[in-house]
């Protein structure tokens, strides 16, 4: 449990030094930019109430497990509503494990995504809606025993200028992660949902 809080508290001071880089560009770039333009780049991150379902053999189990994570993110507009991210994130899951489930082991999740996106203009110059697809690397940690895998996914949601330089966003995602053992006939993972509320700037 020691271990569980104090990889909380890493993740949580992550998440605050990339809000507090973001805030630190607002002052220094102009006051003309506008959100979801060409150009505009968004850093920030996101705090997610989560729910974890393990997958043994292609089989969901019925216990699941939720939790608090969270995310830092990073984005930047090809095009106008277009952004190209990326994503980051750290979940630790007390009391379960797909390596070795009848030990139940506590695993650390590593997530590296891409995540492209495209928010959409409403004729309102504060709230966006937008839908994003992910796709990426997730590595996981079990007692000792290391598994990685693809996973896949999508989000949606919308983004809400509070300030000029300042959003806020509230999005649901679902995530297929998948670390399927040498010969394994069916897939093996988790199946993951969240619902989380994010902070970021925009210049």
């Amino acid at each position: 449990m020691e271990t569980f809080i104090q990889h909380h508290r890493v993740a949580f001071a992550v998440s605050c030094i990339v809000g507090l880089l973001a805030g630190s560009f607002v002052p220094s770039y102009s006051q003309d930019a506008k959100f979801a333009t060409k150009g505009i780049i968004e850093i920030g991150g996101a705090v997610s109430f989560s729910s974890y379902t393990p997958v043994f053999n292609g089989e969901s189990s019925e216990d699941g497990i939720s939790i608090l994570t969270f995310a830092p993110q990073i984005g930047y507009f090809l095009g106008d509503g277009f952004e190209l991210g990326f994503a980051t994130g750290i979940s630790l899951l007390p009391g379960i494990s797909s390596i070795s489930p009848d030990e139940g082991d506590g695993i650390t999740l590593l997530q590296l995504f891409a995540a492209p996106s495209y928010n959409f203009t409403t004729g309102s110059e504060t709230t966006f809606p937008f839908i994003e697809g992910l796709i990426g690397y997730t590595s996981l940690s079990s007692d000792g025993d290391d598994a990685s895998g693809i996973s896949y996914g999508g989000r949606g949601g919308v983004k809400i200028v509070l300030v000029e330089h300042l959003l806020m966003t509230v999005s649901g995602q679902y995530i297929l992660m998948t670390f399927d053992p040498e010969g394994a006939d069916e897939r093996n993972g988790f199946n993951y949902l969240s619902f989380g509320v994010g902070i970021s700037g925009y210049f």
